[in-house]
């Protein structure tokens, strides 16, 4: 017998199941994020994003994140970010040092 594979598309991640030979199933999921790190590439070159903002009264996007950001950060460092108690400045760390194209921003985080 071989194996069987089935795909669905949900936007643009793809799941594709597998039905292996020994009877098991198996989920490889994949996730296009082309266009996401476009579009942060985009912002951080843009010279309107580095205009100086007042923390305190307004906000200002410095990441934007795919779920398969998420999933690696939590699979390669451990933390998941999506959890109750974050410690956000590791967090920043980690994504300033490993991370840099999902910034927004050329500001350090």
């Amino acid at each position: 017998m071989s194996e069987q594979k089935f795909t669905n598309w949900h936007g643009n991640m793809k799941e594709e199941w597998t039905v292996e030979n020994d009877g098991r199933l198996r989920l490889d999921q994949t996730h296009d994020i082309t266009q996401l790190l476009e579009d942060n590439k985009n912002a951080r070159n843009s010279v309107s994003s580095w205009k100086k903002y007042d923390s305190k009264k307004e906000f200002h996007q410095v990441l934007d994140l795919s779920m398969t950001d998420v999933m690696r950060i939590k699979k390669e460092h451990g933390v998941d970010i999506l959890a109750q108690n974050v410690d956000w400045k590791y967090v920043f760390k980690l994504i300033q040092t490993h991370y840099p194209y999902m910034k927004t921003t050329t500001a350090r985080l």
